[in-house]
């Protein structure tokens, strides 16, 4: 399976100092590897802060295979055995999916829920012999981890990374 998109639904708690200003990122994690990292951050908005709610999107992630090889230089398919873009999980998303948390600054931040969707990027037939790669139009929910969790550098504040894991 390949996931072709992201969508991070990041709720804040809604506590005093539960906000922060530092960067928070969610690294995606396969069978133990990192894979991409994505910025929890919306360039215009003064985002993480108390109660707030934020859906961060990523769209057409870098492709990296996992059990699909590449084909060699100079060789071509139609279609390839790998769409353009994605990150594949050949053994699908339980038990192989993990995103890491991490703050990157000294203001602590308390996470409340975080709500994990895709976009799937499938192989279709586009008629009677032929095939090709088409990401889902429509975003899929995949899991919910509400535990809330305080990230900080300060030992007595929090822990720097929180992994959820998707079993």
């Amino acid at each position: 399976m390949w996931i072709g998109s992201l969508k991070l639904r990041i709720a804040t708690k809604d506590a005093s100092d539960a906000g922060t200003d530092s960067l928070v990122t969610a690294m995606i994690v396969r069978d133990g590897h990192d894979v991409v990292d994505l910025k929890l951050d919306w360039p215009t908005e003064d985002d993480l802060e108390r109660g707030a709610q934020r859906d961060y999107t990523y769209y057409e992630l870098p492709r990296h295979n996992d059990k699909t090889p590449e084909l060699p230089p100079g060789i071509s398919q139609n279609p390839m055995p790998y769409p353009n873009f994605g990150v594949e999980f050949s053994d699908k998303l339980a038990g192989h999916l993990k995103l890491r948390l991490r703050i990157h600054g000294d203001d602590m931040w308390i996470k409340d829920n975080a709500d994990l969707f895709i976009k799937e990027v499938r192989r279709i037939a586009t008629s009677f012999d032929t095939e090709a790669w088409q990401q889902d139009s429509d975003w899929a929910y995949v899991a919910t981890w509400s535990k809330d969790v305080a990230l900080s550098k300060d030992d007595d504040e929090g822990v720097t990374t929180w992994t959820l894991i998707l079993n």
